[in-house]
């Protein structure tokens, strides 16, 4: 139908000879179209000449008019292809802005919540500087308490020591009246241990310090039988007492010894008071040492030297009944 609908076109620009429609269209067959064309009564023949019916141009016509359906089809087709996007587009756009809305709220509402929580922090912080400085106003006055207290405490703490001092002594006194004498052989005595130090100084044996504190209390402590007694007759004195006195009854320069004896080393084994009954005669007392060799009976008075009685021999020759006995661990009787 487009060889006809071409050969329509050119005879409505005007009538054609039909030699004239044969150059046009050289490779068709133009008599056999032109025939089938005027029984359809779209072309006619008048003198020689062939003219375009009304018919034929309705024809053209409805050809132009599918062309241009066909056309607003494609158009509408493309515009519906450009559409689509756009519409896909607008719809993701409008997600995103509510999004974006959403987030850009969000972010808002957080920067409240920070603006808030960083009020409510440094409101904290003022309490905390607040309660800090009556930390330090509460200190300071506890501090000025404590220095008030230790002003008030010094008389006291100096009125106890007083009153301790007191109860020392008076115990001191009463154990002059009440111990057992194994209390008096003190081998802790600061003063006693000086003095034995200074005796025995470059002395190493035990024997040699045993025999150095023997002629000690035999030549520097004197015997004084005037010295008066406070309470009980067989009163005993603290060897401090003695030495610094230089003299001392019988018993006291025996204690002393026996005192000496233990702090130069004689263990509280081998050193003894002993108090006993001599052929018949209970007034007998004496200090007994032993010096890793021997036992020796002791007498701290003039004309005696340490070795002068051998324990062994001394309880050979005479009946000896112990009565009573002590160092500093212990006292016995008989």
């Amino acid at each position: 139908m487009k060889i006809e609908k071409d050969i329509l076109r050119n005879l409505n620009k005007g009538p054609r000879t039909y030699e004239g429609l044969k150059r046009d269209f050289p490779r068709v067959d133009v008599a056999q179209l032109l025939i089938e064309m005027e029984e359809q009564h779209l072309v006619v023949n008048k003198g020689g000449a062939w003219f375009i019916t009304e018919g034929g141009k309705k024809t053209i016509t409805e050809g132009k008019k599918k062309v241009g359906r066909k056309k607003q089809i494609a158009k509408k087709v493309a515009y519906s292809l450009l559409v689509v996007p756009v519409i896909f587009f607008f719809l993701q756009s409008a997600s995103f802005n509510e999004e974006y809305t959403d987030a850009l709220n969000h972010n808002a509402q957080l920067l409240q919540e920070k603006t808030e929580t960083e009020q409510q922090l440094s409101s904290v912080n003022m309490e905390k500087e607040g309660v800090e400085a009556e930390y330090v106003k509460k200190m300071d006055e506890l501090k000025g308490e404590q220095d008030a207290t230790a002003q008030l405490n010094t008389p006291l703490e100096e009125a106890q020591h007083v009153v301790n001092s007191l109860k020392n002594e008076l115990n001191r006194y009463q154990c002059l009246e009440t111990c057992t004498p194994d209390k008096f052989v003190t081998v802790d005595n600061e003063y006693v241990k000086a003095k034995v130090d200074e005796i025995c100084a470059g002395l190493t044996s035990l024997r040699e310090k045993q025999e150095a504190v023997y002629k000690f209390v035999r030549d520097e402590i004197k015997d004084d039988e005037s010295t008066f007694c406070f309470g009980r007759l067989d009163m005993w004195e603290y060897p401090e007492d003695i030495l610094k006195r230089g003299k001392g009854h019988w018993e006291d320069k025996f204690l002393l010894l026996l005192t000496m004896l233990r702090i130069a080393g004689t263990p509280p084994e081998h050193a003894k008071f002993i108090a006993a009954e001599v052929d018949g005669n209970d007034n007998w007392l004496w200090v007994e040492a032993y010096d890793g060799a021997t036992w020796w009976v002791l007498d701290p008075f003039e004309g005696y030297e340490f070795t002068s009685n051998p324990k062994e021999q001394f309880y050979e020759e005479h009946e000896v009944i112990i009565l009573w006995w002590f160092n500093d661990t212990e006292f016995r009787r008989g």
